[in-house]
């Protein structure tokens, strides 16, 4: 750390310090102490409404948890990534990569791992719209973590649910509580490698109504060379009463990043000796992105004689420019979807049918790179997808137990439409997605069994990518999942702790793998089956007093059961081979001590070794690092309004460890994490 940020930090240290011992003057109130949790992981019961219908959230017979963020959470939080208010969540894994070109990783369960930029093979949800495609891609960019009040997690194949790419689950609200009240929010974070962020939300009191508006804007100059971002983004959610249960609920979201330079990944020498660096063809290339996504949805609710209706309507949009080593990228997207369900329950039955639909236009082009502007067109195509879905649900309970039965039914068909050949393509899968489970009561506790399958089709830019370098589709093949779990979750009063338990085992087959060609464009192709084995643990424990701890680790064991590979003439079997990019284990624990005075954390993360290569030749080693926040509960300076600082210290044992590239070009699998570096800041809500 550089001296002048170690003064920042030491000057800072001592402020926040004088205000937790000196919190008010005799004739300033201090606030009282937030007696809630700051960041409650919700076990037992468990509300989920990551799901269509509200039937199957109830007594969920599946793998689930929630995450509740207060208003103390908020405030007191540099919550710059996806990462950072996601840790703790069994089953999950999110890499924040340090920079914003590639945006997160997210896998559930080790489902997703084949992704190097955006999201697969899960689906993510922003307000109750999703934010995934027809093809099965999602780009997290457009949320601001900043502003995430609530996180669902569904850990198993839930295709039932939402169709393609659902492996998981991960529904995301920023919506305010009712009671909220007018609130304005205003926060400021600074911090290592040149970090500014400002939000603003305003929620206004609307009586029957609800209203809640925010933005932010974010620059850094990255903990890397060439790695730069400028980010605007902005959102509202809304709930417009119409009386007796009925309503309209709004949702929007905007993004803007005119500049995302990306650093690019390394060598595994190079990543140990110079982590900072970045390559001189990615900047002689200027390889990175500039993007702006917008969405906006609506959802009509009706509770009628015949049941519950919800109807929704979403559309987004997506325009790209991608330099990339020797070529650009130019992409407009243009997405949306409806969604229709009828739900009702009666003692002895709750049902629920729906009908759902999605269209997604890309209008492609990419041409040769000139130092990062284009310069000569190589493909100029319109890639069209559509996707038709019919689903139900049944449950049905039988005293303590439950039986659940979904079935859902797609159609996709994807379109390529080569402006500059003739090399059009199409594809079209079709799917029978069924699932089964099985809840007993307990009381205090619930078990659960749960059988699914889903569909993984290829992405729209997995298709275009083909080896040869031409125009339209490469033929490949959608994956197919079949998983199995069990589990319990449930509370301990005595000793108020709550915990949930899962074993899961889940079937791939057609596994679509990636690999970099020599311009490092990553191409994908079929290879073999694999099985993801593993178990989850998490417990909450809130002993009397000022202490809590939280505490969750994952296993998972993601290896290849039968496929090959050709390398330079030779063959090489995959069977017994692990799945690159997926750590077998990730442990997390944080230990928080919450008084009048301050609030202070201690979080450890500990991730095991994970392979860079589908042949397991280059390993990323593990690492453990240790993150501590410090807070003020909120300083009363006016009658309404209040004042948080904060000051967070990050891997504060400055450990060395790398994010991974799955399957690049030249051995470079490695893109270096951040060291030790801080933010700082404070909130202003009124």
């Amino acid at each position: 750390m550089p001296p002048s940020s170690l003064r920042v930090v030491l000057l800072y240290s001592i402020g926040l310090t004088l205000l937790v011992c000196f919190p008010s003057s005799p004739t300033s109130a201090q606030t009282p102490s937030d007696s809630s949790i700051a960041m409650r992981v919700e076990m037992a019961p468990v509300e989920v409404t990551a799901t269509p219908f509200r039937i199957a959230n109830e007594a969920p017979s599946f793998s689930a948890a929630t995450r509740t963020r207060t208003d103390q959470d908020l405030n007191s939080t540099p919550s710059l990534s996806l990462e950072q208010i996601s840790a703790g969540l069994p089953g999950l894994s999110v890499e924040s990569r340090t920079h914003f070109a590639l945006g997160d990783r997210i896998t559930i369960r080790g489902l997703g791992w084949r992704a190097q930029f955006g999201v697969r093979g899960i689906q993510l949800l922003l307000d109750g719209i999703p934010l995934t495609t027809a093809d099965g891609q999602s780009v997290v960019h457009i949320i601001d973590p900043s502003f995430v009040r609530s996180l669902e997690l569904i850990r198993g194949p839930a295709s039932t649910f939402w169709g393609n790419a659902s492996g998981g689950v991960l529904s995301l609200s920023t919506r305010p509580p009712r009671n909220a009240g007018h609130t304005v929010r205003l926060k400021e974070t600074v911090g290592s490698y040149g970090l500014s962020k400002t939000d603003v939300q305003v929620t206004p009191d609307l009586g029957a109504h609800q209203l809640s508006v925010y933005s932010s804007y974010l620059a850094q100059d990255g903990f890397r060379q060439h790695s730069e971002t400028r980010l605007l983004r902005s959102g509202m959610t809304s709930d417009f009463s119409l009386g007796n249960d009925r309503g309209v609920r709004v949702i929007g979201a905007l993004q803007h990043m005119p500049r995302a330079d990306s650093p690019g990944s390394l060598k595994r020498m190079a990543a140990q000796q110079r982590p900072k660096q970045a390559r001189e063809t990615i900047r002689n290339f200027d390889v990175g992105k500039d993007v702006t996504q917008g969405q906006l949805g609506a959802t009509y609710y009706d509770e009628t004689t015949l049941g519950t209706v919800n109807a929704t309507a979403y559309g987004l949009f997506r325009d790209l420019r991608n330099p990339i080593p020797f070529n650009v990228i130019d992409l407009n997207r243009r997405a949306g979807g409806l969604r229709l369900t009828l739900e009702d329950e009666t003692p002895a039955l709750r049902w629920g049918v729906g009908v759902a639909g999605k269209l997604q236009r890309d209008d492609r082009r990419e041409f040769t790179s000139a130092g990062g502007t284009p310069d000569s067109l190589l493909i100029d195509q319109l890639e069209t997808v559509d996707n038709g879905a019919v689903f139900g649900r049944l449950s049905i309970p039988l005293g303590r137990f439950q039986v659940d039965v979904g079935l859902r039914y797609d159609r996709l068909q994807f379109e390529a439409d080569d402006r500059l050949g003739s090399d059009d393509g199409t594809q079209t899968f079709r799917t029978l997605s069924p699932s089964i489970g099985l809840s007993y009561d307990l009381g205090r506790a619930r078990l659960f069994a749960n059988l699914s399958t889903g569909l993984e089709a290829p992405t729209t830019t997995e298709l275009s990518n083909r080896p040869d370098g031409e125009g339209g589709f490469n033929d490949l093949d959608a994956e197919s999942v079949m998983g199995v779990e069990g589990g319990v979750t449930g509370t301990w009063p005595a000793q108020r702790l709550s915990y949930d338990l899962a074993l899961f085992y889940q079937n791939v087959d057609d596994v679509l793998v990636p690999f970099e060609l020599p311009d490092e464009t990553t191409a994908y192709r079929n290879q073999g089956a694999a099985r993801h084995r593993g178990a989850e643990i998490s417990v909450r424990w809130q002993p009397p007093g000022p202490l809590s701890v939280q505490a969750s680790h994952s296993f998972v064991s993601p290896e290849f059961t039968k496929g090959t590979v050709e390398t330079n003439a030779n063959t090489t079997s995959l069977e017994g081979k692990q799945l690159p990019g997926v750590p077998s284990h990730r442990f997390t624990g944080t230990l928080r001590a919450q008084t009048s005075l301050a609030h202070a954390s201690v979080s450890v993360q500990s991730v095991s070794k994970q392979f860079g290569d589908t042949q397991n030749t280059a390993t990323n080693d593990g690492y453990t690092t240790i993150d501590l926040r410090l807070s003020q509960p909120g300083i009363r300076i006016a009658d309404r309004a209040t004042f948080t600082p904060f000051l967070a210290l990050n891997n504060a044992f400055d450990v060395r460890y790398n994010d991974v590239v799955v399957n690049a070009f030249g051995g470079r699998f490695y893109e270096p994490a951040a060291g030790r570096h801080w933010r700082a800041g404070a909130s202003l809500q009124f």
